[in-house]
């Protein structure tokens, strides 16, 4: 079966474990109701899918790629969702102060610091006052003993799958803490916490 998906097809079929919805579980607890939510690098839209499945906000899901965007129609194509595709590094196409709910999930450990800059700096200018930057990444810690103990089950195997893959740059995003510096020098608020018995993290910048 797995040969004849491509690689959005698979990263979509990853993403329908249990142990991935717990992994956004974090980040859905963070939103109330009518909340305009923004979901940058919204992937095949498991997240705007949850959102939908559990909250009355308002979502919109921004990707690069558009192999990625195609699944998420797919996905949602029940679902009353705005799905833009964008190009990476430019400005976003969205207007000044449009949403009380940013999510960056699984994207800004990725990138090299001043991407990550052009992200932030965009998600202030299209965030209301009063709004949360929410950013969800791993951690690149536990190791798989702890892994094992955790979440062996035949339908969680793909976090295996994730955590080697993302193990490396996690583990320097996270002692980095790039987020915190940025907060910093902008005083703005930040908070961390660690989630999914240790192997992620949620990052909250508060403007």
């Amino acid at each position: 079966m797995f040969i004849k998906m491509n690689f959005s097809q698979f990263f979509s079929y990853i993403q329908e474990a249990p142990w991935y919805e717990k992994f956004l579980s974090p980040v859905i607890k963070e939103v109330t109701t009518n909340d305009k939510v923004l979901d940058i690098g919204t992937g095949s839209g498991k997240l705007l899918e949850l959102l939908h499945n559990k909250t009355n906000s308002v979502n919109t899901g921004i990707d690069t790629n558009n192999s990625m965007l195609q699944e998420a129609q797919i996905k949602l194509h029940k679902i009353k969702v705005d799905l833009v595709q964008i190009e990476p590094n430019k400005n976003l196409p969205l207007k000044n102060s449009s949403f009380h709910i940013i999510s960056i999930c699984n994207v800004l450990f990725n990138l090299n610091e001043k991407s990550v800059y052009k992200i932030l700096n965009e998600s202030i200018r299209i965030i209301k006052k009063g709004g949360k930057i929410i950013i969800l990444s791993p951690t690149g810690k536990g190791g798989i003993l702890k892994l094992t103990a955790k979440f062996f089950s035949i339908k969680n195997l793909g976090i295996y799958i994730w955590y080697f893959a993302t193990k490396n740059r996690a583990a320097e995003w996270t002692n980095n803490l790039i987020l915190k510096e940025y907060c910093r020098k902008n005083n703005l608020k930040y908070n961390r916490k660690f989630t999914l018995n240790g192997f992620a993290q949620l990052e909250t910048i508060k403007v």
